[in-house]
């Protein structure tokens, strides 16, 4: 993961590719990063690949032509998602770590329905959905906030829980609890 905020510019990809392959590569924009709590942060320089201003390589060779294109994230698209046939990977039922990114699914019951926070303890970096809702970003390691506030309006008596998760996580379920966390 390229992370200029945490001082990696550079990623060299081990690679057998061939001509006409496609280098997929996901941008994230992290919004506004700001200063708290006397934290300080590089400048914050915002490029497009697309237009030039960063230079992306294979060994050394300039790559242009770049198709750039957003993802989708609404409710609805969010809610196809929900409503899919996902497949369970055995590995990922079989092991505690699945250390490796992807699209979590699944479901839970709330009984007594009532305000509460997704625990992202253990969990690498990415957005969470309750219901189609996009409650936000989680990234625990980074801090301060660990965990995401989901509102009662937004819970019923059964619920699905979706998580892209970017960065691979160290568990492969979910928790929720009853105060928040942060970690100053």
């Amino acid at each position: 993961m390229l992370d200029s905020y945490g001082g990696v510019t550079t990623i060299t990809l081990s690679t057998t590719a061939m001509a006409g392959d496609v280098l997929r590569i996901l941008v994230e924009n992290q919004g506004r990063i700001c200063g708290y709590g006397g934290a300080t942060y590089p400048p914050l320089e915002l490029k497009s690949l697309s237009k030039g201003q960063n230079n992306v390589t294979l060994n050394g060779v300039l790559l242009q032509d770049w198709i750039q294109c957003g993802i989708n994230l609404t409710k609805s698209s969010v809610d196809s998602l929900s409503q899919s046939n996902f497949q369970a990977s055995p590995k990922i039922l079989q092991e505690k770590a699945v250390s490796q990114p992807g699209i979590y699914f699944g479901q839970f019951a709330a009984n007594p329905i009532q305000d509460t926070f997704f625990n992202a303890t253990g969990w690498g970096k990415g957005q969470l959905f309750i219901n189609g809702y996009n409650l936000g970003r989680y990234w625990p390691t980074r801090g301060p906030q660990i965990t995401l506030y989901v509102p009662k309006p937004f819970l019923q008596a059964q619920n699905t829980v979706l998580l892209i998760e970017l960065t691979g996580a160290q568990q492969n379920s979910v928790s929720f609890i009853d105060h928040s966390i942060f970690n100053w």
